[in-house]
């Protein structure tokens, strides 16, 4: 196909709705990608040539010290270097996290009600500064201490919602595009979510794979070892800032509360009804007392409101679960684990590995909801979520354990499985909530994975630190449990769920015989009504509806 194809391919794709935010989430997976491979790597080196210095006052090569550390089997160094990082770890979450928390839920209620892009450009701002900070970092790294930099990247990202933030926001986007496939009675997983998600591992696997060609052994050339990270950390700001433009011009807004003051809150029969929150009058609130208790209420009335079934408690315990899900991850230390005897990687070698971690990641995501697609079940995303926790619990116990570089690698090959994971979770949750709820309830997500960093780094950077001269592995065993309760405790959801969606598919099968829904992915209003009528709460409508079409059902 030539580029001319390609270019008129994509315009009509954005024409036609087909795309909107996703070439923003690539550029931005592409700069998280450089960052999340680059990072840990230029962090070992900038802070081995530092604490070697003072370690070493009289060596006169610093340089070619750190660029054989491994090798030289230097342990009291490298055990100096990673005790370091995984120590100064905590304290970079927690200046990202505690501003995350505390601006998150005010980005959330913006979007909700008036709109995601502009909250999007402010979540994205953060992002700039961030990416610009990390780049003054590799340029001054010799005459100044890499921290400063990193403190200032991570307060400025958190004061703008964190990066959890920025891409709960895109997801919302594209979330709003596809929210007539999550309507209740629909057992698909939307291929669009999973499009998107695999568009997001799909530019993290371009950033990994940029960082592995760029990269240069230092003994080779310490000049242009040092060289590939400022290399990498311009691409990475750059990427932002095309991102930052292309939203500006390109990305069309998904959801319109101020033109359309009756969101879809339910539908039921074909009507379009509004909720219980938004049919009582609200009083201008005053003070930033009274307006944080706002941003409050509205996010406890996500996990509180009254809903279908188990629907509610399921909802609160599936936000638990990822949690646990994301608690579990191992907050860098794969890296720290395979610097080390008997493993001894190099920068290039744990480049690679990312590489093929990060492809067989993009293909689950993608082939996942595809192959459940053909089968006849009701829960599919919820199925993803069980097989991905599963495999990955798998994977960490094999982290544990391992002793060749062949295991580690294995676990690449495992992440097809463990992929399924992301648009599951991205299906399964905002099917739970109408659509004025769905920033809320990303927002929700995004403070939860603001809170894992610091709680994950306190629990496995001090237990990885407490076991490394015993079993450095010891901490992806505790991983590895996790991973298993989580796989249980979504299992216990699906259990509690089956009942309500076997009856939301009778139900929505019995009004698509009826002609009060449309077959097809329009899905328009049946039945236009009067304005008068459309103030009505959901509760009262919705029951009645309900009941209606359940005693239809039985006769």
């Amino acid at each position: 196909m030539t580029w001319r194809r390609l270019v008129t391919s994509a315009y009509l794709s954005y024409q036609n709705g087909i795309l909107n935010v996703e070439p923003v989430l690539l550029l931005i997976t592409i700069s998280t990608g450089l960052y999340a491979t680059s990072q840990p790597l230029f962090t070992y080196w900038a802070r081995c040539v530092e604490l070697a210095a003072s370690m070493y006052p009289e060596e006169a090569n610093i340089s070619s010290l750190c660029a054989m550390i491994a090798g030289d089997n230097e342990t009291a160094l490298q055990d100096l270097v990673e005790k370091d990082i995984s120590a100064t770890k905590i304290w970079l979450q927690i200046a990202s996290s505690v501003p995350t928390f505390l601006i998150a839920p005010i980005i959330g209620t913006w979007s909700d009600k008036t709109g995601r892009k502009l909250p999007l450009l402010f979540a994205m701002s953060g992002f700039i500064l961030y990416s610009f900070f990390n780049l003054l970092a590799t340029l001054t790294y010799e005459t100044s201490n890499i921290y400063f930099w990193f403190f200032l990247a991570e307060i400025s990202i958190g004061f703008c919602g964190g990066a959890t933030t920025l891409f709960t926001t895109m997801l919302a986007i594209v979330t709003d595009d596809c929210r007539n496939q999550l309507n209740p009675g629909s057992t698909m997983v939307p291929l669009r979510i999973g499009v998107a998600s695999s568009i997001q591992s799909l530019g993290s696997l371009l950033g990994t794979l940029a960082v592995s060609l760029l990269a240069i052994p230092a003994y080779i050339s310490v000049t242009g070892h040092a060289q590939s990270y400022v290399n990498c950390a311009v691409i990475q700001f750059t990427a932002v800032l095309i991102a930052f433009v292309y939203t500006i011009f390109y990305v069309k807004e998904t959801h319109h509360p101020q033109l359309d003051p009756y969101t879809t809150a339910a539908r039921f029969g074909g009507y379009l009804v509004r909720a219980d929150s938004e049919t009582s009058e609200v009083q201008p609130e005053t003070g930033c007392i009274a307006k944080a208790k706002g941003y409050f209420n509205a996010l406890m009335e996500v996990l509180l409101e009254r809903r279908p079934g188990w629907t509610r408690l399921c909802l609160n315990l599936s936000i638990f679960f990822v949690f646990v899900e994301f608690l579990a991850m191992d907050a860098g230390l794969l890296f720290l684990l395979v610097k080390r005897q008997p493993f001894a990687w190099t920068d290039k070698k744990f480049s690679e590995f990312s590489v093929w971690r990060g492809l067989f990641f993009s293909l689950g995501m993608v082939l996942g909801p595809l192959m459940l697609s053909k089968m006849n079940v009701l829960g599919k995303d919820s199925l993803l979520i069980i097989i991905g926790s599963l495999f990955s619990a798998i994977s960490f116990l094999i982290l544990a354990f391992a002793t060749t570089t062949q295991q580690i690698f294995a676990t690449a090959f495992l992440a097809i499985f463990v992929g399924v994971i992301s648009p599951g979770f991205r299906s399964f949750l905002p099917r739970m909530v109408p659509k004025e709820q769905t920033a809320r309830l990303l927002t929700l997500i995004s403070i939860v994975l603001a809170i894992c960093p610091i709680i994950s780094s306190l629990i496995f950077n001090n237990l990885f630190n407490w076991s490394i001269d015993w079993w450095p592995g010891f901490s992806f065993l505790i991983c590895g449990c996790c991973q298993l309760f989580s796989a249980a405790g979504q299992g216990f959801i699906h259990r509690l769920m089956k009942p309500q969606w076997k009856l939301d598919k009778e139900l929505r099968d019995h009004r698509k015989r009826l002609g009060l829904e449309p077959e097809g992915p329009a899905e328009r209003l049946a039945h236009p009504v009067d304005p008068e009528e459309r103030s009505v709460s959901n509760t009262a409508v919705g029951s009645d509806v309900n009941e209606e079409l359940a005693q239809s059902l039985n006769a």
